[in-house]
């Protein structure tokens, strides 16, 4: 509780109410575009777009840059900045690269190919030249009609992006695709919402874990990033018409796997600063072995970036140049499929793996209503291209779990659930499907099911199977912009180019747009489209082993299905893993025990917590 009040102060400090004489400044007649005053700078929007009657304003900062002493520590408070803003400057992350998508197709090898097929597995192409750690910016889509009257009160979107933990911007694709525009978004509204997009610390600069972090820094700093930024939003929002209680969080990938963890913070006792969801493809790796793996990882980062044995103190006065190049090795070292850093089990923030959070009933209940969302192929794009042989299946296994999981039989067990390709109770033909199974319940689709057993009665899920399926492609309905014309890019085109495509992406939208703006994907749905929305029921039972009620997007258009991939005899399968490995590394939290029969676990559960 203490813990909570001190956070509480610190986001309170960070964005303070806005006093009288702040807010827009507008005169419609000059033709001027409108200005933001707010505490600590004014910023002037940095367009009009008379398709969609939308004013958009780029690039405010909502904390400090986090370098030098901040490296590692809660966002701060903005510095005073007395000039107009105009919104021009404002970086993207530092990115790293991704290891081994396994993703091919027509104009792989062209550049816009390349960076279509690296969008549509979830992961924005890095703009290193465009990155500094001096990143922490949002942007603000705002209906024309509330910046002539704020005193509206219209809801919010507030979209996290994925990109695995290491890539990703709020407008990393700016000059080629709407993402993250919120322009289309907007218009399927009818001016009704407004829409934010923010950026957050990645790789090592804020996911960064383990017990030196614990004691010395800041574990899961992008989680702290996200909740800074929607703390903005319950500050400042009102100032262009938008209302803080009606605040949606939207993400997809990295960007839903947060959201996931914002409802479990600090044992689900924190209010995460929104009342809705859309979570897309939650995704996100098991980190937990806080003495072990994660811290070393942070070790490995520190030798990589020459301050071996110097600890925290070395690294906030490393030079940039050193840090960026440190970040990139660290995700070099590690197998391809994986990822060294994302959420982690930090005792504190996130006190344990989400999933057991979540089964010991301990996440944040005071939400309105939940959309989740997986896609029909989600971990294609992710198999290791080295995994061929049973033995090298073995090996992928034991570099994701600790030793003494391995000891205890945990291991064996994960590959008696998944066996080899030739044995007789095999569903694999090939090691490939065999892996891409395995990363597909323990890191994609089992997510869904954890949430949607703990929501049970107010969430509606989704299976998105449009040709192809693959991990990311929902995105592309999601930012759908009638007024964007992408026919130039032919072959090339980053999302499938069937036909009426368009029209099927209006339908889609209209449905998460509805939710944002009413609770209920329904109220808004385009009915009269083609194809039409149909009734959209809340999922069935979470006592069931097959969710039922589940909306499927398809090639054909909408139905509703019984979704296979998110099954009770898996999902509970991984949630036992995960206690079991956390049983045996004595980092459960005492009183949020979940128990394991998997394997023997002998001990104190919380001997390490």
């Amino acid at each position: 509780m203490k813990q909570t009040l001190a956070l509480a102060l610190s986001l309170a400090a960070l964005c303070r109410t806005a006093p009288a004489g702040l807010g827009l400044s507008f005169d419609k007649r000059a033709g001027s575009l409108p200005t933001l005053k707010l505490p600590y700078a004014t910023y002037q929007a940095a367009n009009y777009n008379p398709d969609g009657d939308i004013y958009t304003f780029k690039n405010i900062r909502f904390a400090a840059p986090p370098v030098g002493d901040l490296r590692w520590a809660k966002p701060a408070a903005p510095e005073t900045e007395t000039e107009v803003q105009d919104g021009s400057y404002g970086p993207i992350c530092i990115q790293a690269p991704l290891k081994g998508p396994q993703l091919t197709g027509p104009g792989a090898s062209s550049p816009v190919g390349e960076a279509a097929n690296q969008f549509l597995a979830g992961i924005p192409v890095p703009y290193f030249a465009n990155a500094s750690e001096d990143c922490l910016f949002l942007d603000i889509y705002v209906p024309a009609a509330a910046v002539e009257n704020p005193s509206v009160k219209l809801p919010v979107v507030s979209w996290f992006y994925g990109g695995a933990y290491i890539f990703g911007g709020k407008d990393s694709f700016g000059d080629i695709l709407p993402l993250y525009d919120g322009t289309g978004i907007l218009q399927e509204s009818g001016g009704n919402v407004i829409f934010v997009a923010s950026n957050y610390r990645l790789g090592a600069y804020g996911w960064l874990a383990g017990t030196t972090m614990e004691s010395d820094g800041l574990p899961n700093a992008g989680l702290y990033d996200q909740r800074a930024a929607l703390q903005w939003i319950q500050s400042y929002i009102s100032l262009v018409g938008g209302d803080p209680t009606q605040v949606s969080a939207w993400g997809e990938s990295a960007g839903a796997g947060s959201i996931l963890h914002h409802l479990v913070s600090f044992g689900g006792s924190q209010d995460p600063l929104f009342s809705k969801a859309v979570m897309q493809s939650p995704a996100f790796q098991f980190l937990f072995d806080r003495k072990g793996g994660l811290e070393q990882t942070f070790q490995n980062f520190t030798t990589l970036a020459g301050c071996a044995g110097q600890g925290l103190a070395c690294l906030r006065a490393a030079s940039a140049e050193t840090l960026q190049s440190a970040n990139t090795k660290l995700n070099e070292q590690g197998p391809e499929g994986t990822f060294a850093v994302g959420p982690a089990a930090d005792g504190s923030l996130i006190r344990q793996l989400a999933v057991l959070e979540y089964a010991s009933g301990n996440f944040y209940k005071d939400i309105d209503s939940l959309i989740l969302s997986h896609v029909s192929d989600e971990a294609f794009i992710f198999v290791p291209s080295d995994v061929t042989t049973d033995a090298q299946f073995s090996t992928f296994v034991s570099e994701v779990f600790p030793p003494y999981g391995q000891s205890a039989g945990v291991n064996a067990v994960i590959e008696a659930r998944y066996p080899p390709v030739m044995s007789g109770s095999s569903n694999y033909t090939t090691e490939f499907d065999r892996t891409k199974a395995l990363l597909a319940d323990s890191s994609f689709q089992c997510n869904v099911r954890y949430l949607s057993d703990a929501y049970n009665g107010i969430n509606y899920n989704l299976q998105y199977s449009v040709t192809p399926g693959f991990h990311g492609t929902d995105l592309l309905p999601t930012f759908y912009d009638l007024n964007v014309d992408l026919t130039a890019l032919g072959d090339n085109a980053p999302f499938p180019l069937i036909p009426g495509f368009g029209s099927f992406a209006q339908t889609y939208q209209s449905y998460i747009v509805s939710h944002a703006r009413s609770g209920d994907p329904n109220t808004y749905a385009k009915l009269l489209n083609i194809p039409p929305a149909i009734n959209w029921p809340k999922a069935g039972s979470s006592n069931a082993d097959v969710l039922t009620n589940v909306l499927n997007a398809g090639d054909l258009g909408f139905s509703v299905i019984s979704d296979s991939e998110t099954t009770e005899s898996v999902c509970g399968f991984w949630r036992e893993v995960a206690a079991a490995v956390t049983n045996l590394g004595g980092y459960a939290p005492p009183g949020s025990v979940v128990t394991s029969t998997i394997v023997p676990v002998a001990g104190d559960s919380s001997a390490n917590y």
